[in-house]
C-alpha cells in the first residue's frame, strides 16, 4: 500500500477532536482515514451509521403500514376479553409472524437459517415491546428461548400459536410450555 505524508496545522479545538478519535481508532491516521470515508459516503448520499435491528425493523413495519400503537394496559384489557378460538385461528391461516420476518429479512422464510429466524423473532418481540425478559441460547442441537411478561395467559397463548406457525412453516420442531407469565421454547435444529 502506498502511503502519502501530509503536514498542517489545525486549530486547537480540532486538534483535541483528531486526539480523542485518535483514542478511539487507535491513531491519527486511521482517524483522519475514517473521517474521510464517511465524508465521502456523506457525498454519495449512502448512510454513514448502520441502523440497529430492531430500528431496521421499526423502519419496514412502519413502511408496510403492519402495525399500530396501543397503550400497554390498553393491550391487557383488551388480551383478557378477548374471544380466543377464533383470534387463534386467525393467527394460525394469516402466518403474521412469518410475515413479518420475511418483510423485515426482505427473502422467504424458508431462504433464512435458524439463526436469523431466532435473532428476527427476538428483534420483532422486543419491538412488539410485550415482553418483559427475553433471552435465547444455542444448546448444541437445539435453541432454547425463555420470555417473561405481564399481559396475562391470553399473551402466552397468542405467542404459543405464532411461535408455533412460525416454526412449522421453517419446518423445525418445537416444544413450547407457557404459563400466564412465562413461554419456555425448545427449537430443535434438525426437524
Amino acid at each position: 500500500m502506498n502511503n502519502a505524508r501530509i503536514s498542517t496545522t489545525i486549530s486547537t479545538k480540532h486538534s483535541a477532536l483528531l486526539k480523542k478519535q485518535a483514542e478511539k481508532y487507535g491513531s491519527q491516521q486511521k482517524a483522519l482515514e475514517h473521517a474521510l470515508e464517511c465524508q465521502e459516503n456523506e457525498n454519495n448520499s449512502k448512510p454513514i451509521s448502520k441502523l440497529s435491528p430492531e430500528e431496521e425493523m421499526t423502519m419496514r413495519i412502519v413502511q408496510s403500514k403492519l402495525a399500530c400503537l396501543v397503550e400497554k394496559q390498553g393491550l391487557k384489557h383488551i388480551l383478557e376479553n378477548l374471544n380466543m378460538k377464533p383470534y387463534l385461528t386467525i393467527l394460525n391461516n394469516d402466518k403474521l409472524l412469518q410475515y413479518q420476518l420475511e418483510v423485515y429479512f426482505q427473502k422467504p422464510l424458508k431462504d433464512c437459517s435458524l439463526k436469523e429466524v431466532m435473532d428476527g423473532m427476538i428483534v420483532n418481540a422486543k419491538l412488539g415491546n410485550w415482553f418483559e425478559t427475553l433471552t435465547y441460547t444455542d444448546d448444541g442441537d437445539h435453541y432454547t428461548f425463555n420470555a417473561t411478561h405481564n399481559l396475562g395467559l391470553n399473551c402466552s397463548k397468542i405467542n404459543e400459536t405464532l411461535f408455533e406457525g412460525l416454526f412449522k412453516s421453517y419446518g423445525v420442531r418445537v416444544n413450547i410450555t407457557t404459563s400466564e407469565r412465562t413461554i419456555f421454547m425448545k427449537i430443535y435444529k434438525n426437524g
